[in-house]
């Protein structure tokens, strides 16, 4: 293991050198920087995207209108109700 760290300790250095960063903190940045990103396009495309979020207001407001559509059947079949039981006396 010593000999695979001595030949692929002058490329460690000469990456350093290049990214002007020390190759540790280079991976944990590389790391960092990943899984931040993992977690920003699960929230885009996840099942909490902004796609459901949408489609639960388009739902919403379908939902709405059907709810005053049938406030105002009630309405209507209420008021019949009402003459008809007056009818009746």
């Amino acid at each position: 293991m010593n000999e695979f760290i001595k030949k692929i300790e002058p490329y460690i250095r000469e990456l350093e050198s290049l990214i002007g960063l020390s190759f540790k903190v280079f991976i944990l940045t590389s790391v960092v920087v990943i899984s931040l990103g993992i977690y920003v396009a699960n929230l885009l495309f996840g099942n909490h995207s902004l796609s459901v979020l949408n489609d639960l207001k388009d739902e919403k407001k379908s939902l709405q209108v059907e709810i005053e559509v049938l406030k105002q059947e009630n309405a209507k079949l209420h008021k019949e109700y009402l003459e008809w039981t007056d009818a009746q006396k």
